[in-house]
Order: structure tokens, then C-alpha cells, then sequence
């Protein structure tokens, strides 16, 4: 009886984790990596990534390498002696010769239908963009990003409701599936990708300027743009010069109030928009303050009102 191949796994964030226990429920694990400890919350205090926190709880070696281009880290998986990869949002361009070390492959679990939104941020940018649908891609890792051949893809909608940690929970949980479904093929060599067909998009790394929401703008982009950016850069108005952060968001409908006005009254916060629609604001934040109801965090400002906010 031949033993089993030896396997790592290198991912960082909460959607990497049901991919790990997955992994870890069908073959042995031989080293999980993910990125270093870093400062977290208004003590700074260093946090474990949520991989690291659930390999050890799996109790499995863990390793978190600053740099893959430390003479050190490639001693040590060289010494781990790895035939085959799982990865998913590990946050590291692996180097070529980590690749071509392994007879079975990396195999890397990417959260869209590619070759539409290859890069860092694919499901914020299928909200932005107002895909229909999103998926999951088993492909197996070359140098280019994400342009390797595809094993399988997994499809599901995009529903108006759907912010972009909601649906990327979902889709890890669709990854997990995925990989145990076909898992045994990579493992016996059997597995067959095919080269992706079709014209590239790209979704680049999200950055703070495209937090500041522009009333003007139509309200169905508006409402994609709070759902497809939290819970970072996250979107805010300026409400007599103050950052007010929108939090959540609930229904269109047509205008009560001129473009860029924000109103509200016991019926609920709206936001008039630039194409005679207006946006139901359900969560904000002001500097300082948690997360609160949107009538809760216009209080300061009565009951009832309305301000403009374009000048």
C-alpha cells in the first residue's frame, strides 16, 4: 500500500479555512502557511490569522514566512519535501521554482468564473461590475496570475442583497466542495485542466479613494459599490464635513428629494441619487462611534430632516 503524497496547504483568511478542514478531513497535512501575525484593534495587539488559528486547532504544523525570496524559506520547503499544494487567498506570488517542485501540482481555489476577474479582489469587483453570477475556479497554478488551466468551476448568483463577505463565505463553502469532489483525481495524477477560453477581466487590489460615495451617481451603482466594499475601504458620505460611514443599505425607489440630498423620518434614511432614484441607507457610522441604525446615528441632527450634501 503506497503512502500518501506529501501535501501542504498555504492560505491566510476566513474563506481559506473550510478549504483547510476539508483538505485536512481527506489527507494528511503535512505544513500549513499563511502570513505573519499582524497589529490588530485600538490596542494593536498581534492576531493570528484565521488559517493559523485553525490548523493549530486541527493540530498541524504551521509557518508563517515574511518572504519567499528568503534564502531560509525555501530551505525549509525544500525540506518539507511537498508533492502537492492547496491554495486559496494566501496573499504571496509563489516563485517559480516552488511550482516546478511539484509532481502533483499547486492547485489554487480562485472565488470567480476565469477568466473573468483574475486578480486580488474578484468577488468586490463581479458586485461593482453587477454580475449576474460568481463562482469558484479548481485550476492549477502557473506563473502568470490566475491564468493557469481550470479542473472545475462551481456557479452561483449574485443576488441584490448580497455584500461581498456574505457571498465570499459562500463561495469558500462551495470551494471546500469542489476540492473534496476532486480531490482523488489530483491525488492519483488523473486530474485533466483545461486552458481558459475567453477575454480576461481583472480585479486589482481595492484602495481607500474608491470609498466616497457620489451622489450624483445612479443609485443601482451606489448600492453595488456599499455591498461590493465592505468591510474594506468601506463607503462614506460627507455630512457637513464630517466622514459618515454607509454601513448598509436596503431599497431603491424613485426620488422623493433632489440629487445628493439625504433625508429622513421614522419611515426610514434615503439617499437621492443621480438618475432620479433614491437609496435606502439601513446601517452608519459616525467618527468615533459603533456601527448603529441609520435613524440611531442621525439623531444628532433631529428627529426629521434633510441636508445636501453636494455643493
Amino acid at each position: 500500500m503506497s503512502l500518501p503524497p506529501r501535501v501542504a496547504f498555504l492560505g491566510t483568511p476566513d474563506c481559506a479555512v473550510p478549504v483547510l478542514r476539508a483538505l485536512a478531513a481527506a489527507v494528511p497535512v503535512r505544513a500549513v502557511f499563511c502570513n505573519p501575525d499582524k497589529p490588530a484593534g485600538r490596542g494593536r495587539q498581534l492576531q493570528a490569522p484565521p488559517v493559523k488559528a485553525a490548523a493549530e486547532a486541527l493540530g498541524l504544523a504551521v509557518h508563517q514566512p515574511a518572504s519567499w525570496k528568503a534564502p531560509e524559506t525555501r530551505a525549509l520547503w525544500e525540506s518539507l519535501g511537498v508533492e502537492l499544494a492547496v491554495v486559496v487567498a494566501y496573499g504571496h506570488i509563489l516563485p517559480r521554482w516552488l511550482l516546478d517542485s511539484l509532481p502533483l501540482g499547486a492547485w489554487n481555489l480562485h472565488f470567480s468564473i476565469l477568466p473573468r476577474w483574475r486578480g486580488a479582489a474578484p468577488v468586490n469587483h463581479a458586485i461593482l461590475a453587477g454580475d449576474a453570477e460568481t463562482g469558484v475556479a479548481l485550476m492549477r497554478l502557473t506563473p502568470g496570475m490566475d491564468e493557469g488551466p481550470v479542473l472545475a468551476q462551481t456557479r452561483r448568483p449574485i443576488l441584490f442583497t448580497d455584500t461581498a463577505p456574505d457571498l465570499l463565505g459562500a463561495l469558500a463553502q462551495d470551494g471546500a466542495a469542489l476540492l473534496r469532489d476532486h480531490l482523488p483525481a489530483i491525488l492519483d495524477g488523473t486530474a485533466t485542466p483545461r486552458e481558459q477560453e475567453g477575454e480576461p477581466t481583472l480585479a486589482p487590489k481595492l484602495n481607500r479613494g474608491m470609498a466616497l460615495l457620489d451622489p450624483r451617481a445612479p443609485a443601482l451603482e451606489l448600492h453595488r459599490r456599499v455591498r461590493a466594499l465592505q468591510p474594506w475601504p468601506g463607503t462614506e458620505i460627507t455630512l457637513e464635513g464630517a466622514p459618515l460611514k454607509v454601513c448598509g443599505v436596503g431599497t431603491l425607489r424613485p426620488a422623493a428629494a433632489t440629487s445628493g440630498t439625504l433625508h429622513w423620518d421614522r419611515e426610514g434614511c434615503w439617499l437621492a441619487c443621480g438618475d432620479g432614484q433614491e437609496m435606502e441607507l439601513t446601517l452608519l457610522q459616525r467618527p468615533g462611534k459603533p456601527v448603529q441604525r441609520a435613524l440611531q446615528a442621525l439623531q444628532a441632527w433631529g428627529g426629521k430632516g434633510a441636508r445636501t450634501l453636494l455643493g
